[in-house]
């Protein structure tokens, strides 16, 4: 069965057809702005990180270069080979001016640094750094030679700085050349880096604490240092890490002077794609305002057109099924309410037409009814008064009055019109008159009514009990041989009534009984019988529910003809 969709939703499956796709297109376009994005911040940042870094290689290659000028000075040379014939004076001499030349060197360098020089042979210290002793030396000597070593801060001394040393042998004269520079000087080139890029820059090792600027986020940092130190670091790349429920782009790139330093870069993805989620926010909040709209227009459109339809369309269903009283409520004030007026209208109008025609036929009926009883009584009568004829030839004047009073009692009921309801006690002595007259001239018959005392006062339509006796006298009791017995009985259920009117005669087979029941439903024609026909019809018309007549076969052996109703009187 094809399923049926409505005007309402046809509206919605539009608005989700136009809405869908809009959505999806917006949403691969941001998903690639934001890719493009996040690439080019990548870019930039590389970028920046690079040329920070060659700037600090330039500096570290300019220190490295310090060593080999030191220990290709003739003056540093001969005061290192003279230790033994100079006298001490010469010695404080040349010693002061190597102490210039060192001094002069270390100026040359935008880093503040050191710059140390000490003979193994002579234990001759020569140093910008006048609190420098033997014994630093000697701790220096264990390290590794041509290699930057870091030396972290200690508590209340010295601060954090980087180091190397270099062992040169000069014609058999070794000398031990160190460079030092503060960690301060990376520091405030990383300050310098934030302040003019809005970088958030730091220097990291794995094994050591990392190298900040003064005015970063430590707590940030510290996650930070923590997730790197879980990863492999390749010599450059990026990474999009969580910390603190939001998310940040990291970029770093090793250093080839400074053996496991990285310069590390992060920003805030939410701070740089915030003019894309201000847009995109902007979008769906649009987009939502829009779906709001629509859907408040298709409910409109359902209350003020599909509402309507629903109410038509029950409406002429009900008419289908007969129920002219059907009525429409106007709730809208459209061009519907016309169309909602024009059909209780036309309802109203079939309506009353249907009732005209009931009534019209009901009068019909009751017509049909009064010719057959004008047809029907001249021969009755004329029977009765044969026989009257004959019992007064015989001096029968018993059977002669009997005979003149019930055929009396008889027609002053039948031809009264003045109503047509009457009680079942009425129509009971009608039916006794019949029965009396019937069995005066048949003598060969009796019958029994048993109608119980709750039910004699129950208003019934005129002359619908005597066509079913006289049914029973002349097709049952008259067409038998045997002696004839007639009962009529009633009972009664709450609202519904019957009457039973049995004889014993031949009765009817099962299928002329069920072609008779059939009959009594349809168009009276020319070969039915009236009496039953009639009855059947005014029952059925007046009265609610399974009114009507029932054949059966009485327990007799005749034909068992039941009357049935139902009104609001309880007998």
């Amino acid at each position: 069965m094809p399923v049926k969709i409505n005007i309402f939703h046809k509206m919605v499956l539009l608005i989700a057809s136009l809405l869908v796709p809009i959505l999806a297109l917006y949403g691969y376009s941001n998903q690639v702005s934001v890719d493009v994005v996040k690439a080019g911040i990548e870019s930039s940042t590389w970028n920046r990180l690079s040329f920070f870094m060659s700037q600090m290689e330039s500096n570290l290659d300019q220190l490295s270069k310090f060593a080999i000028i030191a220990s290709r000075s003739p003056g540093i040379r001969d005061y290192m080979e003279s230790w033994k014939t100079d006298a001490p004076y010469d010695r404080i001499r040349k010693r002061s001016k190597i102490e210039e030349q060192l001094i002069l060197q270390s100026a040359t360098s935008t880093w503040v640094n050191q710059l140390t020089v000490y003979s193994p042979e002579s234990k001759e210290i020569v140093s910008t750094d006048y609190s420098i002793t033997d014994r630093d030396i000697r701790q220096l000597m264990k390290r590794e030679s041509q290699t930057w070593d870091y030396v972290p801060a200690e508590s209340g001394g010295e601060e954090a700085y980087f180091s190397r040393y270099t062992y040169v042998d000069r014609q058999q004269t070794d000398l031990l050349v160190e460079v030092r520079f503060l960690a301060d000087n990376i520091q405030n080139m990383l300050a310098e880096f934030r302040r003019t890029d809005q970088a958030n820059p730091f220097f990291y090792h794995p094994q050591s604490e990392p190298i900040v600027s003064g005015d970063t986020d430590s707590a940030i940092i510290s996650e930070m240092v923590s997730l790197l130190n879980r990863k492999s670091l390749e010599p450059s790349g990026s990474e999009i890490v969580k910390i603190h429920q939001k998310k940040y782009s990291v970029n770093y790139v090793q250093s080839k002077s400074l053996p496991g330093w990285y310069l590390v870069d992060y920003e805030p993805l939410e701070e740089i794609l915030s003019p894309i989620t201000k847009s995109r926010n902007l979008f769906y909040g649009s987009a939502a305002l829009l779906l709001a709209l629509s859907l408040s227009a298709a409910l409109l459109l359902y209350w003020q057109v599909q509402m309507p339809i629903k109410q038509l369309i029950r409406g002429v269903k009900g008419l289908k099924t007969g129920n002219y009283s059907i009525r429409l409520q106007n709730k809208v004030h459209n061009e519907f309410e016309y169309l909602i007026l024009r059909f209780n209208e036309m309802a109203e109008q079939i309506q009353q037409l249907i009732e005209t025609i009931y009534e019209e036929k009901i009068r019909l009926r009751e017509a049909t009814l009064k010719q057959l009883q004008s047809q029907i009584n001249p021969h009755f009568l004329y029977n009765c008064l044969f026989y009257i004829k004959n019992m007064a030839s015989l001096g029968e004047t018993e059977a002669v009055a009997a005979m003149a009073l019930n055929l009396g009692q008889y027609y002053r009921y039948a031809t009264r019109v003045e109503s047509e309801m009457a009680t079942i006690e009425e129509e009971i002595k009608l039916v006794t008159n019949y029965l009396v007259i019937q069995n005066l001239r048949i003598e060969r018959f009796h019958f029994e009514i048993g109608i119980p005392e709750s039910m004699r006062k129950l208003r019934i339509p005129r002359l619908t009990i005597q066509p079913l006796v006289e049914n029973a006298v002349i097709h049952g009791v008259e067409r038998s041989a045997r002696y004839g017995i007639i009962r009529i009985t009633g009972r009664s259920s709450g609202g519904e009534h019957r009457i039973v009117v049995e004889d014993n005669g031949g009765g009817m087979s099962d299928e002329a009984m069920a072609k008779l029941q059939q009959q009594l439903a349809l168009p009276m024609d020319d070969e039915m019988g009236c009496g039953l026909w009639n009855v059947h019809q005014r029952l059925l018309h007046r009265y609610k529910g399974g009114s009507g007549l029932q054949l059966a076969r009485s327990e007799s052996g005749g034909l068992s003809v039941t009357m049935k109703w139902e009104s609001d009187e309880c007998g």
